[in-house]
């Protein structure tokens, strides 16, 4: 292996940080729509950025982000593409590297939302979780597609878990310089964070699924959705709360991974 071209560490890097906004936006609002506090809100990226932009030099600030987001998405597709962490070529690899794929086409999406609500250009929410899904069940054998999406989703999710439980999310982390006691807390922010993306992913996949099995597309949420199921549960801002937590420490723990994770592309007869 061989270390990445210094303009796409760099990109990659600031990609990570831009996102690590995004994901603390969500979760602050979340956590605020948990304490019942003005303000709050459950939402996905697209509505974080829409907050974002309200802020002072909003618009300024928001294309900055989707310059990161762009950089986050490329970065997403080279390690579909390339495969540095070498997850090869079998099932539990290509599904990790097809999520991979789709992450860069979600950030894309979100970068390009970006981009219309800076330069002032008029904008609408982009087609919600049910319109897509409706698209995909117009579909020959719709239901088949809409179901292993919704696989793919849950799997996501519950590879996060894992991942959170077993210490995984560290593999490509070097905490160089950074003390022990210092390390331990953001390995623990880390594994919140991580445990939290893998509950909300796969909620969302299991929306798909059974939307899927049932053929009705009014059964999909995404990430707001998905939120607000949490807060309508017994107990809800509870477990929002905590959930809203977790996605805040998420945030937190892409800026880790903007100064510390191993970013590297393969070369050569070693390329793939």
């Amino acid at each position: 292996m061989q270390e990445a071209a210094p303009g796409l560490e760099a990109l990659a890097r600031f990609g990570y940080a831009c996102r690590g906004a995004v994901y603390l936006t969500v979760g602050g609002l979340a956590l605020t729509l948990a304490a019942g506090r003005r303000g709050g809100a459950a939402t996905d990226t697209q509505g974080a950025v829409r907050r974002l932009e309200d802020l002072p030099l909003g618009e300024v600030l928001v294309g900055v982000l989707a310059l990161g987001l762009v950089g986050y998405a490329l970065w997403q597709l080279l390690r579909a593409v390339l495969d540095p962490e070498r997850l090869g070529t079998d099932a539990a690899g290509l599904a990790r590297r097809l999520g991979y794929l789709a992450s860069g086409a979600v950030n894309l999406g979100a970068a390009w939302f970006a981009v219309r609500l800076a330069t002032q250009a008029r904008v609408e929410d982009g087609a919600s979780a049910q319109d897509l899904a409706a698209q995909v069940l117009a579909l020959p054998a719709g239901q088949v597609l809409l179901g292993l999406g919704g696989a793919a989703l849950l799997g996501a999710g519950v590879a996060e878990l894992v991942s959170a439980a077993k210490g995984k999310f560290m593999a490509f982390i070097a905490l160089r310089g950074v003390g022990a006691d210092h390390a331990g807390t953001l390995r623990r922010v880390g594994q919140l964070g991580t445990a939290a993306r893998g509950t909300v992913l796969g909620l969302v996949g299991a929306f798909v699924l059974v939307a899927a099995v049932q053929g009705e597309a009014a059964g999909v949420r995404g990430t707001g959705g998905a939120l607000n199921w949490l807060l309508n549960r017994p107990g809800g801002a509870w477990l929002l709360g905590a959930v809203a937590l977790g996605t805040v420490c998420y945030g937190l723990w892409c800026f880790v991974q903007a100064r510390y994770r191993h970013i590297q592309v393969r070369s050569g007869l070693d390329a793939a």
